[in-house]
């Protein structure tokens, strides 16, 4: 499955590099993840100004909407994970249940 890139422009998607499908062929529009930027040791802010900078952009960061059944499913998870982790623990060290 092709990844396809482009820009909604009146409601309507113009892709960057329109592949050769076949008129009328359907596709799923997924927005797109915001790209993730990383400071690096060099970059940290040593500024008042530079630091005052950082705190804007983490504060204007929005924070996930997850559905109950999401939360759950996360929730779910770490109990797995958590169990796995003591029970590999507890082999390690020779302790049988």
């Amino acid at each position: 499955m092709a990844t396809l890139t482009g820009t909604i422009r009146d409601c309507r998607v113009e892709l960057d590099d329109p592949p050769e499908l076949p008129e009328g062929t359907r596709v799923v529009v997924r927005e797109a993840e915001p790209e993730v930027e990383f400071l690096n040791e060099a970059d940290w802010p040593d500024t008042p100004e530079n630091r005052a900078e950082l705190v804007r952009r983490i504060d204007a960061i929005q924070p996930l909407n997850l559905s109950p059944d999401e939360e759950a499913r996360i929730e779910a998870a770490r109990q797995e994970w958590k169990r796995f982790n003591v029970e590999a623990v507890r082999k390690q060290m020779g302790l049988d249940e």
